[in-house]
């Protein structure tokens, strides 16, 4: 998960263009592009979607709509690009495309090609290039998500609707085994259950939350790298939606293949991920009941749940996604 997203650093590169050349960009200006005719790119694109992504494809895709996903976040686009945008190409449709397109064995090499390409392509855009602007959509169009391209898969291949659809089974809560019996520690079960359950129904959650809680994210892969991240204060409606974070990759075996750049921009939807989990295990993680540990066995990634009081009820505090990729 270590694809860097270089957006930022094309808004570097043009704002020192701009500086070696005193400012005087006027004369060159280019025409104001039309967006919306660059955006159609993705509809054709889409047409020729294939119907089972292969590994290198889909780490490719991965790393196009990590572009797309954090240009967005940070505003990248003007007003009438976001005007032009369908719901495939608005914030929290390129999130859950994000997180649809990064598995656990994802091909790095590729995934960064991906988001490089991007860069470049979205970077002349930016400035007025027509046929960048077409083939950067057109590109994202050949990563779409639309859900009624289902179809079996082989083990190399990613199918490109298996997340775009609400679980038709509900997952079961398993509840933890621990002492419950005093009524302060009930509340706390009824509350962990409830919030659970709603990440089983992929309902949002956002009220169950402080209006502002404290997010971390932490992947640990082969060789003792550690990609971290965290947000101080994350809005609670983020949670539901998806949102863009800043992470960076460390490590200490010198045979890792270290990523070209070790700060990137991730995407986390946690409604995403959790459409993934067939069970949700519950177990307390400290004497206070205070933080739980959600688990489904047969993956390797969890959460830490914490909460705290909150009105006459409890509220989510703080939520820690945890991946063990070894």
């Amino acid at each position: 998960m270590n694809a860097a997203l270089t957006v930022r650093s094309w808004f570097i590169a043009s704002a020192a263009a701009a500086a070696l050349s005193g400012g005087a960009v006027s004369a060159s200006k280019p025409a104001p592009l039309d967006w919306k005719t660059a955006t159609a790119g993705f509809a054709e694109g889409e047409q020729r979607t294939p119907m089972v992504f292969n590994m290198k494809d889909a780490a490719r895709c991965s790393g196009r709509w990590m572009v797309h996903a954090g240009a967005l976040g940070y505003g990248t686009f003007p007003e009438p690009a976001a005007d032009a945008f369908t719901e495939q190409l608005q914030l929290p449709a390129a999130m859950n495309a994000v997180d649809f397109f990064i598995t656990e064995d994802r091909d790095h090499p590729a995934s960064r090609d991906g988001a490089d390409e991007a860069d470049r392509l979205l970077g002349l855009a930016l400035a007025g290039d027509a046929a960048a602007a077409r083939t950067y959509f057109d590109n994202l169009g050949l990563c779409s998500t639309r859900p009624e391209m289902v179809q079996d898969v082989t083990a190399m291949a990613v199918d490109a609707a298996a997340t775009t659809q609400q679980q038709t089974d509900a997952s079961p809560v398993e509840l933890p085994s621990d002492d419950f019996d005093e009524p302060v520690n009930q509340q706390r079960l009824a509350f962990v259950e409830m919030f659970a359950g709603r990440l089983r129904d992929g309902a949002p959650v956002a009220d169950l939350l402080k209006p502002q809680i404290f997010f971390v994210y932490l992947v640990e892969s082969e060789c003792s790298a550690v990609t971290t991240g965290h947000v101080d204060l994350l809005p609670a409606s983020d949670v539901d939606s998806g949102f863009p974070f800043e992470a960076t990759y460390t490590w200490e075996n010198p045979d890792c293949t270290v990523p070209p750049e070790l700060d990137s921009i991730e995407a986390f939807n946690l409604r995403a991920i959790m459409s993934r989990w067939n069970t949700i295990k519950i177990q307390v993680e400290d004497h206070n009941f205070d933080v739980f540990y959600f688990k489904d066995e047969g993956r390797d990634d969890y959460l830490l749940i914490s909460i705290e009081p909150h009105g006459d009820t409890y509220a989510v505090s703080q939520i820690e996604y945890r991946l063990e990729m070894f």
